[in-house]
């Protein structure tokens, strides 16, 4: 028995060891509906923090002035608290929210918290953003299958793929698919409700990143059963983990925030020529998956000149597959999938590449179009029109990296508002580790670019606009480039190509700067 109690000792060490000590506002202030949960719902945020050794404080209407202290606490946990007669907050209390939430924040929300309805107008609307919706209506509590869709995240992970539970069925406002990641979704054949109390595609639970802070929200939790589920407990501890910014090395590469990994080893269709007309996304469960062709436009003319090539098990790369592109290009369908990484979330990405010698670069592509000058690019999701918002990978005709993120303020190709970060001269048909980072918020941030090291390049300041609405998002050029083909294109491989919804920290991303050294033979600075 000794032996068996040692075990379980060291077995709450470790936990303690993997996961920091967190600080959770434990929030049921509310105004108007009831749920006979509500003590439930408490007490199993109360369990969560003994269980982990979480400080958890709880506030309601009899202790508000907690409320407005809230940069000491981790996560804010709005749980199962109403606002279905008046409004909840104090003018005080909604700028410590958003001031909370903007300068990096956590937010988890369960139930009711989606259905607090009676602010001030502005903030009313910033809270359904908040959130990703509004609760509307419901039928009767009954038994429903839920499905999973993204089993890899920290909240779902332990949870069947096909999930069973009794509960309280909303329809929303909106559908907020596109706007948020979703995790589940319900199966609206599996329970009753009239026609006008179904939305066709139902998300449940998602998460986000939220002008510069992170959002949890299930609609899950009007039952006492469910806070008894253990199920729904793991979901919300884990919920809280990641709004909390805690992570679990769970693959190679780190997966906390890993939306796109685009691995030329795996999931590459090719037609006879071993010409590429898909490339699959590795990450199951992001809503951008399948990454095509456009054979059509100009390209009808020549079918299948858009393609891409495979090579496969390049000695340069330790037999690694490429993707070979020349003036060709493969489309994510998503328009809005990656719009968020330049609103507030940040991001990551990497890349292994090898550009090849610019071809002709003050002649015309092969579609009598003229090449743009130093605007050779191996990825982007640049509007199609207007101030052209988004992000972009780059080479000058001279094989000079460069990246950066376009805010849609002006126009100009590079200014404050759309720099121009530059790296250092490549050489061509060598292989390289190019990734770049954009720090997460809604001001101010930085741009870094790195090459073949984990210290940064260079580095610019960037300044967010949160309205920026960028496009489909583009392998092999800097948008959907169907009025030019070929105009903007890079020349050259692309072996691997990953992006996380948010800036790694520097041991992060020197953890995969050695993995993407190691797997594909690229010797470090």
């Amino acid at each position: 028995m000794k032996h068996v109690s040692l075990v379980v000792l060291l077995f709450f060490i470790l936990q303690t060891l993997v996961y920091a000590q967190l600080s959770v506002l434990n929030f049921q202030g509310d105004s108007g509906f009831q749920h006979d949960s509500k003590d439930e719902a408490k007490r199993m945020i109360e369990i969560l923090g003994e269980k982990n050794g979480w400080d958890v404080v709880y506030v309601d209407n009899t202790n508000r002035e907690d409320f407005t202290d809230l940069p000491k606490y981790d996560v804010l946990v709005f749980n199962n608290n109403c606002g279905t007669d008046s409004s909840v907050f104090s003018k005080r209390e909604q700028i410590a929210l958003q001031e909370y939430i903007r300068t990096g924040g956590g937010f988890v929300g369960i139930h009711c918290a989606g259905a607090i309805w009676k602010e001030e107008v502005k903030f009313q609307k910033w809270y359904e953003r908040l959130i990703g919706t509004r609760l509307v209506a419901h039928p009767e509590v009954q038994w429903a299958r839920l499905t999973v869709e993204n089993e890899l995240h920290l909240a779902t992970a332990h949870l069947p793929h096909e999930w069973f539970i009794e509960d309280e069925w909303h329809c929303f406002s909106s559908n907020p698919r596109g706007k948020v990641n979703v995790l589940i979704s319900l199966d609206e054949d599996s329970y009753k409700a009239d026609d006008k109390l179904k939305m066709g595609d139902h998300p449940f639970t998602w998460y986000q990143y939220f002008e510069g802070g992170r959002s949890f929200f299930t609609s899950l939790g009007h039952t006492k059963s469910t806070y008894q589920n253990a199920d729904f407990q793991r979901m919300i501890e884990q919920g809280i983990r990641w709004a909390a910014g805690q992570s679990e090395k769970e693959t190679e590469v780190n997966s906390y925030g890993l939306i796109l990994d685009l691995d030329a080893n795996q999931q590459v269709e090719v037609d006879e020529d071993q010409r590429v007309y898909q490339w699959t996304n590795q990450v199951k469960g992001f809503s951008a998956q399948d990454f095509v062709t456009n054979d059509y436009g100009v390209r009808l003319s020549k079918p299948k000149s858009g393609r891409p090539l495979l090579k496969t098990n390049v000695p340069e790369i330790n037999g690694h597959n490429a993707v070979s592109f020349l003036e060709d290009e493969l489309i994510n369908m998503q328009e809005d999938a990656f719009d968020y990484l330049i609103t507030g979330s940040g991001y990551t990405w990497f890349t292994v590449i090898k550009p090849y010698e610019t071809q002709a670069p003050d002649g015309e592509t092969e579609f009598g179009m003229y090449r743009l000058k130093d605007v050779n690019s191996f990825m982007g999701n640049l509007k199609n029109s207007g101030n052209y918002e988004g992000l972009w990978g780059c080479l000058d005709d001279d094989l000079t990296v460069w990246c950066g993120s376009r805010s849609g303020v002006t126009f100009g190709r590079f200014d404050e508002n759309n720099p121009k970060l530059s790296g250092p001269k490549l050489e061509a048909d060598k292989f390289y580790i190019v990734a770049a980072r954009m720090g997460a918020g809604i001001d101010t941030v930085d741009i870094e670019l790195f090459v073949n090291d984990s210290q940064a390049h260079s580095s610019v300041k960037y300044p967010v606009n949160i309205h920026a609405n960028p496009s489909k998002l583009a392998i092999g050029t800097e948008r959907d480039a169907t009025n030019h083909p070929g105009s903007e294109s890079f020349d050259g491989e692309i072996a691997r190509f990953l992006i996380y919804e948010r800036p790694l920290t520097d041991d992060e991303l020197s953890d995969v700067t050695q993995y993407l050294s190691e797997k594909y033979h690229i010797d470090l600075e």
